[in-house]
């Protein structure tokens, strides 16, 4: 099969019809034998309103039919192979990279050979999606170094004339890029017609100053004229930066200014994370590529008119102006045939280093700040460069470069200081200039409660660095910063910070990105639902708790933080059941923003806040918020069932637990017990379960919350042998939920009678998946439920069939432990059908799947599976009750009926 998109996009040399089929097409050739996940696939062809999962399959359906085979899908996503040589962007690319290393005969021919798979704009000239374009940039981006390397090799050949002609195309659809202008040069000039020559380098000044405002670049320059100057260079720098280590990528970014434009870097980053080093060290190691001169400044300590004072006097000026801007233009003029390297640290922002610039090209400026210099990188193409902190082991090596020991014994401490690069000069510092103390005794120090105490030593001082930032605040994103402090959630949100600040969901947002602007937090990407995320460094967080101190305000904010979070929780879980599967609450008032939070799939939202759920249960117990704190476990629960969390729900519900009988929280307590009990039957503690919800269910009124703490009631008595009182106690909670009106956990009770039920399941089974109907998550558990019923009646073909689809469903909605049990069904249903190699690959990813779950008694018995060989089948006390092959409509009972 041949893949073409090197012009119009192709299959088997037949064109691809516009549409979606064809965004999902270019989109998986782009990342053509790697898995693209399907919200990518899918935010991409439809970038304004999500498509319904049934649209999706469609257009991925009719795609198939195109590539046949070579589209196969990939955990949550899909993968398009190409074998090698298929995909004609692969070929020209191989091709420019085998003339690389020809000389220029050889090279020559490898190059037309290349350039001959061009048809067209690559992938059609596709405007969107952004994946494409920039795919597609790349492509053109490479085809133009192909066209360069032609030349060179045809003038290496003597073939100038010819070359001249050939590169008049080219350089007439790119008239600003200086490479194909310098090469046409050079090529008339060979070719003996240097005045036409001449005329070409004035016509391409001309364009450059008229569009771009700039002046042809060095190499263009030299090649026109060669100019002498008397006048002596300045140096400027300070002394190089003592003990620099680590930044290897940061460098070679830097090294990259020097093969041309934009000649223009701007770092940014925390304050004291090492952007002053970096651009010193850099420029130290640079120097020798600027004959010209160096010329630094620090911003923080003088203003623009003074710096270009001191410039102009640096480079020799006879008369300084008065008036500023004649002192910015007298600056760029005398930069303007030189090759300088400005260094310009601490700047506030771009307006501040805007007169410090050079006005033509040659010169290259770094320039350091806290400020993302956003301005200077849209307009004037800046390379931005962010720093964070060192990695682990180039931290503990800088202690101990500064503290003169191994740096082994400096990694606790490398730690302690977040890998904060002036935390850990200081540290460093302090050791060796304090004989009696010890790694291990500074390590006692730093683990106190006073940490930034501690990171002091003479005039570097990691608490002043940080709050240089934090004073030139305005009063807003003070507060907020302040505010941020209180909470124990890792990351920040738009709502979060809407809610603590009492604004709407969209100021939130913008607040965020302020302090983000001004380094006070640190963007986090965008987690699963969508949302921005920022976080504090760890040294910054103990600033801003610092600041935020105590009072009415604040823990207002507090509280308002602890009720949104419950509030959108539960409106994510009713939201996903529309209705059922309803819980027992606290009487904690609710606390809505003022904004849209839920995204279209709320489960989604929820696990995107699954830490900040953690802290925030954690946070509201430590202040004895004891029935937020209860609420909050509960309605979690949900959301660490789907996810195998079992650790978290258990840990949890305890904590909430101890919180409740501290401050009498009585509901709460019989909430709890309900919860420990669902997940001691999940974890087959079947006797602590019956143990925990018998002292639970007589504090419950009747309703669809005692109707689950029945069925786990039930669940764990009929794991134990009890098997008559456990179909009551079924009966009895499925009676329950029918009087509530609950259909989802009457559809779930139903399934479970079925799959007990000595007779004919299916009328059972129909039921539930009539009152299931409403719910796709808990249509695919009754669907999982009659698959373990159509097995157990022999029909193995049918359950094999209806198991893979269940995977690939229950993959995209994510939820990995019905995807584990699932696996389980379909490896029996394809040993009864020996298929014993897809068995077995069945098993293996259950095993993963339940290793990754902690689920450790079913990665046992699946571990005993694959060992016994593919054609091993559960025993009958393995069949009794919920295992890896056994009874999975009880595997689910377990799940559903514990609290959600």
């Amino acid at each position: 099969m041949d893949f073409g998109v090197l012009g119009a996009m192709t299959v088997d040399g037949e064109p691809v019809a516009a549409g979606k089929q064809q965004i999902l097409l270019a989109v998986l050739l782009c990342q053509a034998n790697r898995p693209v996940r399907a919200d990518v696939l899918a935010e991409a062809a439809w970038p304004l309103t999500p498509p319904s999962p049934g649209t999706f399959r469609w257009h991925l359906h009719r795609l198939r039919a195109t590539v046949g085979d070579r589209l196969i899908r990939r955990d949550s996503g899909y993968l398009l192979r190409a074998h090698e040589g298929e995909l004609d962007a692969e070929r020209f690319a191989d091709l420019v990279r085998r003339a690389g290393a020809e000389p220029a005969e050889q090279a020559l021919v490898l190059l037309d050979r290349a350039l001959l798979l061009w048809r067209g704009a690559p992938y059609g000239g596709l405007p969107d999606p952004e994946e494409v374009g920039a795919e597609a940039a790349r492509l053109q981006e490479l085809r133009l170094q192909a066209v360069e390397a032609r030349a060179r090799a045809m003038m290496a050949l003597g073939r100038s004339a010819e070359c001249a002609g050939d590169l008049a195309a080219a350089a007439a659809a790119h008239p600003l890029r200086e490479s194909l202008a310098e090469l046409r040069l050079r090529a008339l000039a060979a070719a003996g017609r240097r005045g036409e020559a001449l005329r070409l380098f004035g016509q391409t000044r001309r364009r450059l100053r008229e569009e771009l405002g700039v002046e042809p670049g060095g190499a263009l320059r030299r090649l026109h004229e060669e100019l002498l100057r008397p006048d002596p260079a300045p140096r400027l720098l300070p002394p190089d930066v003592h003990a620099f280590t680590g930044r290897a990528e940061e460098l070679a970014a830097l090294d990259r200014l020097l093969a041309g434009p934009p000649g223009i870097a701007v770092v940014s980053g925390v304050g004291g994370v090492g952007k002053s080093g970096l651009a010193l060290h850099w420029a130290h190691r640079a120097q020798d590529r600027f004959p010209d001169g160096h010329l630094y400044a620090d911003l923080g300590e003088q203003t623009p008119a003074e710096v270009l004072h001191r410039f102009l006097a640096a480079l020799g000026a006879a008369i300084i102006p008065e008036d500023h801007d004649a002192r910015a233009a007298l600056y760029r003029q005398m930069l303007a045939r030189r090759r300088i390297l400005v260094v310009l640290d601490n700047a506030s922002g771009s307006a501040q280093v805007r007169a410090l610039l050079p006005g033509a090209p040659g010169s290259v400026t770094v320039i350091t700040g806290r400020s993302r210099f956003e301005h200077l990188v849209a307009e004037a193409g800046a390379l931005p460069i962010r720093l964070d902190v060192l990695p682990p082991a180039d931290a503990a090596l800088l202690i101990g470069r500064i503290a003169r020991i191994d740096p082994a014994r400096a990694s606790p401490l490398a730690e302690l200081c977040a890998r904060h690069p002036l935390a850990l000069r200081v540290a460093g510092a302090r050791l060796l200039t304090r004989p009696g103390w010890t790694a291990e005794t500074l390590a006692v120090r730093l683990a106190g409660e006073r940490r930034l105490d501690e990171l002091r030593a003479g005039e570097l001082d990691v608490r002043a660095t940080l709050e240089a930032g934090y004073r030139c605040l305005p009063e807003t994103e003070r507060t907020l910063f302040e505010r941020l402090g209180l909470l124990q959630a890792p990351s920040f949100t738009a709502w979060m910070a809407a809610t603590v600040m009492d604004v709407p969901v969209g100021e939130g947002g913008d607040l965020l990105e302020r302090l983000a602007e001004r380094q006070l937090l640190q963007p986090d990407g965008v987690d699963g639902a969508g949302q921005e995320r920022y976080r504090f460094h760890d040294l910054v967080r103990l600033l801003a708790r610092e600041r935020a101190g105590a009072g009415p305000s604040q823990d207002a904010a507090l509280k308002r933080f602890l009720r949104c979070l419950l509030t959108l929780a539960k409106d994510a879980y009713l939201r996903e059941y529309q209705g059922g599967f309803r819980l027992l609450h606290s009487d904690s008032p609710p606390w809505q923003p003022r904004g849209e939070i839920l995204p279209e799939d709320p489960m989604t939202w929820l696990a995107a806040e699954h830490a900040t759920l953690l802290a925030a249960i954690r946070q509201a117990a430590d202040l004895g918020l004891a029935e937020i704190c209860w609420d909050l476990a509960l309605t979690g629960v949900r959301l660490f069932e789907i996810h195998g969390q079992f650790a978290d729900w258990q840990q949890t519900s305890l904590l909430a637990l101890r919180a409740c009988r501290e401050h009498g929280e009585e509901r709460g307590v019989t909430a709890m017990l309900v919860s420990l009990g669902s997940v001691a039957a999940v974890q087959r503690h079947h006797t602590r379960a019956v143990a925990l919800l018998n002292r639970a269910l007589p504090q419950l009124e009747d309703g669809p919350f005692k109707a689950l703490a029945l069925s786990n009631l039930a669940s764990a008595e009929i794991a134990l042998g009890r098997l008559e009182p456990g179909l009551a106690k079924l009966a009895e909670a499925r009676s329950i939920a029918s009087r509530a009106g609950d259909a989802v956990v009457e559809a779930i009770l139903l399934t479970h009678l079925a799959l007990r039920d000595r007779g004919d399941p299916d009328p059972l089974l129909h039921r539930a998946a009539a009152l299931a109907a409403v719910n796709r998550r808990v249509s695919l558990m009754v669907m999982l439920s009659s698959t373990r019923a159509t097995l157990r009646a022999g029909r193995y073909a049918r359950a094999e069939e209806v198991s893979r689809r269940l995977i690939d469903d229950l993959r995209l909605i994510g939820d990995p432990v019905l995807e584990r049990r699932a696996l389980c069904l379909r490896a029996e249903s394809l040993t009864a059908l020996n298929r014993p190699a897809e068995a077995t690959a069945c098993l293996r990813r259950a095993h993963e799947l339940a290793l990754a779950q902690h689920a450790l008694p079913e990665a046992d018995r699946i571990a005993g599976l694959l060992t016994a060989g593919p054609n091993a089948r559960p025993t009958d006390s393995q069949q009794r009750g919920p295992s890896v092959l056994g009874d999975h409509g009880f595997s689910v009972a377990i799940r559903l009926a514990s609290p959600k």
